[in-house]
């Protein structure tokens, strides 16, 4: 077991790595089209507001299409990767900063060119507006991952414990619209964290334990799912 500040341990079964790459690499490609896209519409987005042209709404369009697309192809194929539950209202906090991202970038573009600022200037403003869209959007899903499974262990809040470790899984109601979910080590005390029903999809949940759990890995608790 490990604190964290994302991501897991290296972990013992091979075959499941294996999936997981594989897996990965389709991600990464829609992730690389989410990204690109992006970056064309920020670029075609800035030359809009400092010097306006249809072929340049036209391009922002095309790379916001492209950007949404990515984004939620990237989700669908992130589900065979890992599978999540975060805090309470976790994607309009990630929306609003996006949001809030885009109408700094727009707005200091806008005004570098009411000014004539030169182009080394716009270019370190783009770099600098993507970069930050990352660290944002890293930082943010480190905070607001509750639980966490994929093939390598169990994530719970920042707590990792590779899947060698990890005698059994549990789930139980804790109240009115909550679920108990939790990791009990082989020699380590149970971890626990209490998520939201509305964040929780037990189905997608039992599934990701087919997949990424060694055999022998138990979910018991006040409900219970077939695992394996």
């Amino acid at each position: 077991m490990r604190n964290i500040d994302g991501g897991f341990l290296a972990a013992p079964d091979q075959a499941s790595l294996q999936r997981r790459e594989q897996d990965v690499r389709k991600g990464k490609l829609a992730l690389m089209l989410t990204v690109v896209g992006g970056f064309v519409a920020l670029i075609a987005g800035y030359n809009v507001f400092v010097d306006f042209s249809p072929v340049s709404l036209v391009v922002t369009m095309l790379g916001l299409a492209a950007a949404v697309g990515g984004g939620v192809l990237t989700k669908h194929l992130t589900r065979n990767v890992r599978f999540r539950v975060h805090k309470p209202n976790a994607g309009l906090v990630g929306a609003a900063k996006l949001t809030g991202l885009l109408v700094a970038f727009f707005g200091i573009a806008a005004l570098l060119g009411s000014i004539e600022a030169p182009g080394a200037l716009r270019v370190v403003l783009i770099a600098g507006g993507v970069g930050t869209i990352a660290y944002v959007k890293s930082l943010h899903d480190q905070q607001w991952v509750l639980f966490e499974l994929d093939a390598v262990g169990v994530r719970i809040e920042r707590t990792v414990v590779p899947w060698r470790d990890v005698a059994r899984l549990t789930i139980d109601p804790v109240g009115p619209g909550m679920t108990r979910l939790g990791a009990v080590p082989v020699n380590a005390a149970p971890l626990y964290v209490a998520v939201q029903d509305s964040e929780l999809d037990q189905r997608h949940l039992a599934d990701a334990i087919g997949r990424f759990a060694p055999q022998g890995i138990q979910l018991a608790g006040g409900q219970s799912f077939p695992v394996n």
